[in-house]
């Protein structure tokens, strides 16, 4: 099972992908906890 590849914090390993995120044409899974983390923030990426 794959685990949450958040790019800002490298140390989560939950395994509840809820989507995946596009960063330098890879795809990331992320978890809900991280996203809605990511989501929240005022930064453009």
């Amino acid at each position: 099972m794959e685990h949450c590849k958040n790019p800002w914090k490298h140390v989560c390993t939950s395994e509840d992908i809820k989507l995946y995120i596009q960063v330098k044409g890879e795809n990331l899974p992320i978890c809900q906890r991280c996203w809605s983390q990511i989501a929240d923030q005022d930064e453009e990426w």
